[in-house]
């Protein structure tokens, strides 16, 4: 855990209040402090400078409340609405510098503030690599309201692929390198065993999510975007046989990240930027590992 995590959740209580985010700052406090907002970054950056924890805090806050949940309402069937919403945002991506259009929502403005300081001090590679997640994430929450509004219910592979853009796991990833005052040469970052990893790791905490948030899914209805619903839905499995599934899921993948982790982590003789690789997969196990310990530790862990 960082020891950062107090600082970080005043910080995120002070900039959710000044960009609109929260109207009631003590209810929005409250909030953070059940939800472990803070907390969830700790775990996931605990070698984060201060500064950097602070903006992964924000962006925990963000996501969680208000961004995640607005899809919960009417704007997550409306697909007219969400396109304007989502479409604004993966434009500021692209701006030389990241500012919203004019007349745009608080979630909005934020969402630039959080790229832009996302991208002070890294190089255009890293830019161009964390834009990229980014819009895959926004096309995945549109994806999301499209098949909502359709009433389809995808199969087990095609839930799964976009659960991977939609928890925000790549993104987290990218993240990892700003927050914690080191960026990751861009040969390095492109190796085909951390690509991998990065996969297989946000596969792990789709999978893992899904079956904390299963219950409260169903319960508003929301099946299509559930892996263990799309099998009970879609396969007819009874919950007890699509959780055996899910963990034979989970199991395999574990398995696969530690082969992959013990390769990508010793580049034997390699030139120096290969080094980074060992950064990089310890931060990854950060990820994955804090996200599940956060998932089964508050009743928020649900995207």
């Amino acid at each position: 855990m960082s020891p950062y995590v107090d600082r970080a959740r005043e910080h995120t209580s002070a900039w959710m209040y000044r960009f609109g985010l929260a109207e009631d700052r003590r209810a929005n406090d409250r909030r953070l402090r059940e939800w472990m907002i803070s907390e969830l970054a700790g775990l996931c950056y605990p070698d984060a400078t201060a500064e950097g924890l602070d903006l992964a805090s924000d962006l925990m806050g963000w996501y969680f409340a208000p961004f995640d949940d607005l899809f919960d309402g009417d704007l997550g069937r409306d697909t007219a609405r969400s396109a304007r919403l989502l479409g604004e945002m993966t434009a500021i991506l692209d701006r030389p510098v990241p500012v919203p259009g004019p007349a745009q929502p608080p979630v909005v403005h934020a969402f630039a503030d959080l790229f832009r300081r996302s991208i002070t001090g890294m190089s255009p590679a890293w830019r161009a690599r964390a834009a990229h997640h980014w819009k895959g994430y926004l096309a995945g929450q549109y994806a999301e309201v499209v098949d909502r509004c359709r009433d389809l219910v995808p199969d087990a592979r095609s839930c799964l692929h976009r659960r991977v853009s939609t928890t925000s796991t790549l993104v987290v990833d990218d993240l990892l390198e700003r927050v914690n005052g080191e960026e990751v040469d861009d040969l390095v970052a492109h190796m085909p065993h951390l690509s991998q990893l990065r996969r297989i790791g946000a596969e792990i905490v789709a999978i893992n999510n899904d079956v904390v948030s299963a219950d409260r899914e169903k319960a508003r209805g929301d099946v299509a975007n559930n892996l263990v619903l799309v099998l009970e839905t879609v396969e007819g499995l009874g919950r007890d046989a699509a959780l055996h599934r899910v963990a034979g899921m989970l199991r395999e993948r574990y398995e696969r990240f530690e082969q992959l982790e013990r390769h990508a982590a010793d580049p034997g003789r390699a030139a120096p930027p290969v080094g980074g690789a060992r950064r990089t997969v310890a931060g990854l196990r950060d990820i994955v590992a804090g996200t599940f310990v956060w998932d089964n530790t508050t009743g928020r862990g649900a995207t």
